[in-house]
């Protein structure tokens, strides 16, 4: 499922800036710790500066001991291989009951011909608080950071990305069929937002240019070659008409009088759809479906001219749905008109109109090549057949506009057109 560039960037902020804080802060952990035993050390060596200088001053008055301080022994019993070293010890105190963490440092001195041990102590608890609630600040502030970043993130991006969200309205909400210019600023202040709306803008220009000179095509091509059709026809029923036709001649001007009929068709449809796909049917009113489908089924059954196939119809009434009455109109005459014309002697024909679909069902030859081409243009389902080809095509067409469903199936010579209006 596709988000939105701010969803995006808001995701990637919230992957990685999380992990990149989590580095920062375990590397300031560590370094809060080296800096924290560093200190340790350079404290005790000063205590062990000060506490030599003060024995060597008042050798005889200064306590050999202090608990948690120092002690300086004659000789010592610390091994040699803990001397030089920081190392972690506990110190009980009986006034407190209790045992206290210290770092503690270990050095040999000679003083006066005689051999001393001084060890001197830190608190290692204080500084391990320290370092506690230095990291937890550290936390806080991280995260404090990571939210300030994420939603100052989303409001500017919304501010900075405000101009291609007017521009992407305006696109979606234009309409090609009113034929009007897109008024989009070039001065939004982002350089690259004043080029799209430029580009857009010379775009939506030559779209309306090009969509105006084929609809003069088309009106200009409705005009000029009817005509023509006309006259032909016209002229070859003065000739059927003659005294001097002889039967061969009759039959020759039969059939191009079929075939300029045909032509004369395939111009309409052609016409249709190309008004189809320039959109130029965009009224729609509340249509009886019901009466519809009844009044064409009676006027096939009083004027089709070949041998009448079987009828069969089960219409619910007050069934309507909503849509340009023109093209609804062809929608239904040419789904009812292939079940009567490609239709088998003493076959039969069944319509069924429940609140949801229409369902056509008719008998007829098997369909040449495969069903999936059906529904293009200039596709026959005989080759013998003399239609245009052109009558699915157009119910296709006109689906595609009001998001209808059309179904196709067939077995066993039985074809079946479902046509789904509405979601049930």
């Amino acid at each position: 499922m596709s988000k939105t560039l701010q969803q995006k960037n808001t995701r990637y902020l919230l992957i990685w800036l999380p992990l990149v804080l989590l580095t920062g802060t375990v590397l300031f952990y560590l370094l809060m710790s080296a800096h924290a035993g560093h200190m340790a050390e350079e404290q005790l060596e000063l205590k062990q500066e000060n506490i030599r200088n003060a024995f060597l001053a008042n050798p005889d008055t200064l306590p050999r001991s202090i608990a948690g301080e120092y002690d300086l022994l004659a000789g010592g019993s610390v091994p040699a291989g803990l001397l030089h070293k920081q190392r972690d010890t506990t110190v009980y105190y009986p006034s407190n009951k209790r045992w206290v963490a210290f770092r503690i440092l270990t050095e040999p001195y000679t003083i006066r011909g005689r051999n001393y041990q001084l060890t001197t102590y830190i608190s290692s608890k204080e500084i391990t608080h320290l370092i506690i609630k230095v990291f937890i600040a550290e936390v806080f502030v991280f995260i404090l950071l990571l939210v300030a970043i994420v939603i100052i993130n989303r409001k500017s991006s919304g501010l900075l990305w405000r101009p291609f969200n007017d521009t992407l309205k305006k696109v979606t909400d234009y309409d090609i069929v009113d034929n009007e210019s897109l008024a989009l600023s070039t001065e939004t202040g982002i350089r690259e937002f004043d080029q799209l709306n430029q580009v857009v803008a010379t775009l939506i220009g030559n779209v309306n240019q090009a969509y105006r000179n084929q609809k003069q095509f088309v009106e200009n091509a409705s005009h000029e070659l009817q005509t023509p059709l006309a006259i032909i026809r016209s002229k070859l029923d003065l000739l059927i008409n003659t005294p001097q036709l002889t039967e061969e001649t009759a039959g020759l001007l039969a059939d191009i009088t079929e075939a300029n009929d045909r032509l004369s068709q395939m111009n309409k449809n052609l016409l249709l759809l190309t008004k189809i796909d320039n959109h130029q049917f965009p009224g729609q009113t509340s249509i009886d479906l019901s009466g519809a489908v009844e009044k064409l089924l009676a006027n096939y059954q009083h004027f089709y001219d070949g041998e009448l196939p079987l009828v069969w119809k089960s219409i619910q009434t007050g069934i309507s749905v909503t849509a340009n009455a023109s093209l609804l109109e062809v929608l239904l005459n040419n789904l009812i008109n292939n079940a009567f014309v490609h239709n088998i002697p003493h076959g039969y024909v069944t319509v069924s109109l429940s609140p949801h679909a229409l369902i056509i069902e008719n008998t007829g030859h098997p369909i040449a090549g495969g069903t999936d081409q059906l529904f293009e243009r200039f596709k026959k389902g005989r080759e013998q057949s003399k239609t245009t080809g052109l009558g699915l095509s157009l119910v296709q067409r006109i689906c595609s506009i009001y998001h209808y469903r059309l179904v196709y199936t067939h077995m066993q010579n039985i074809h079946r057109v479902t046509w789904v209006f509405s979601q049930p």
